[in-house]
């Protein structure tokens, strides 16, 4: 694709001075002034319209290769059961004394790492609920954790613009043990993870994303096409896509990277509100994203496409004619729906509002775990856009959902300083 020659062709202040330089050592007067304004508006009038239809012309080439959507293609599946989800909260991990900013799981599945404004990471054992070791933060202004492959290394990250890796402790006790504080971001980092067990990605309210080295304790790689604060990232599942990574921020945008290269892979337009969470699905062909403006967009990295649309406002419209979406809390189903409908017949708006903060997908990809601003932990069918569950149980707003990398369990964490582990019934 050619660049537009408007832009090129725009004269500086000086090219157009001396081009119009009536008399020499003269001041200009403000007609010059007001020409020279004239003169550069319009070339750069004429170098958005080429733009918008440079736009128009790669949408066009994009539509022949959107020929059908997710829901389309899956319509001779049949839908999931609505009346009840197979999952329920079999530990609640209590030990924070904040509420808690980030969680993740470990690879293995054992463990999951939290971390909270409390001033402490901890690490728990997924399978007693116990606190394993307890991680004293350099900030407690965190945002963000992370857990290595080898689960040696843990890092964080927040409001104070750094990122700090520490080394787990051997013994179950109190320890903080930093390997590296990476110095660079000139604004909150918003996400981080470990691509291997010796670097890690973050990205920032600075408008980039940044790779780190952490043998070496220095950044490799800058990546800095976003316009706006960087609001999180994702990495594709182990085994997928090893060198790549998603990022979205307030610009709306959210771009797919690779580590070895600073230029951006490919590009998506999501929304003109911000959007605050990016995920890979589980065979990392494709990624979806949530926005403020409730809406989860699913967009297939082949076609280049977006192929299924997630709305929290047209889904609860629809359980209202056919009331039938199932809870796991111990309340019934009917009580939940009533106290939805009630919801929505208070404030038209209340649904609009509810912005998604965190997704991630189970094990099968089938179902999809979505975190809104105040409507707790929803539960999607992925093939047919269609809410079959939510899970319900936190005192106060959630603010995340993660998937164990073994597909067994789910995890939520909430402001009321507390995370449940949720598991099939059979088990």
């Amino acid at each position: 694709m050619n660049h537009s020659p408007g832009l090129s062709a725009i004269p500086t202040v000086e090219q157009f001075c001396h081009a119009n330089e009536k008399d020499a050592g003269q001041p200009f007067s403000s007609n010059d002034i007001n020409a020279l304004e004239d003169e550069l508006q319009k070339k750069i009038d004429l170098a958005r319209q080429e733009t918008k239809h440079l736009y128009n012309q790669i949408d066009k080439i994009k539509s022949r290769a959107h020929d059908a959507n997710l829901l389309d293609m899956s319509k001779n599946v049949q839908p999931l059961n609505t009346n009840r989800i197979n999952l329920n909260p079999t530990l609640v991990l209590r030990g924070h004394n904040n509420k808690v900013s980030d969680f993740r799981w470990s690879s293995d599945s054992r463990s999951i790492l939290s971390a909270s404004q409390d001033g402490f990471m901890l690490l728990w054992d997924t399978a007693t609920g116990l606190k394993k070791n307890a991680i004293p933060l350099d900030s407690q202004w965190v945002l963000t954790c992370a857990m290595s492959p080898s689960g040696n290394l843990v890092a964080s990250a927040g409001l104070n613009n750094n990122c700090t890796i520490y080394r787990v402790p051997r013994d179950s006790k109190v320890q903080q043990n930093v390997v590296s504080i990476f110095k660079g971001h000139t604004g909150y980092i918003s996400d981080i993870a470990f691509t291997d067990n010796a670097h890690v990605v973050t990205a920032s309210g600075d408008m980039t994303c940044a790779y780190w080295d952490i043998t070496k304790a220095k950044r490799v790689r800058e990546y800095a096409d976003h316009l706006g604060d960087v609001l999180a990232m994702s990495l594709p599942p182990p085994g997928t896509k090893n060198h790549q990574f998603a990022s979205c921020g307030s610009d709306g945008y959210a771009f797919v990277w690779d580590t070895r290269s600073a230029n951006v892979s490919q590009t998506f337009f999501i929304s003109d509100s911000d959007v605050n969470t990016i995920q890979f699905f589980k065979d990392g062909n494709s990624i979806v994203t949530g926005s403020d403006d409730g809406v989860i967009r699913m967009f297939d990295l082949r076609s280049d496409c977006p192929v299924a649309t997630y709305s929290l406002v047209d889904s609860m419209k629809r359980a209202k004619n056919q009331p039938g979406y199932a809870s796991t809390s111990p309340r019934a189903d009917d009580d939940v729906f009533r106290e939805t409908s009630r919801r929505s017949t208070i404030s038209d708006s209340y649904l609009d509002n509810q912005g998604v903060v965190s997704l991630d997908f189970s094990g099968s990809g089938r179902l999809m775990y979505s975190c809104y601003t105040d409507f707790g932990c929803v539960v999607w069918d992925v093939l047919k856009t269609e809410i079959v569950g939510k899970l319900e149980g936190h005192s106060n707003r959630e603010s995340g959902v993660r998937a164990s990398p073994d597909g067994l369990a789910v995890c939520t964490g909430s402001w009321d300083s507390t995370m449940k582990i949720w598991s099939p019934g059979y088990m």
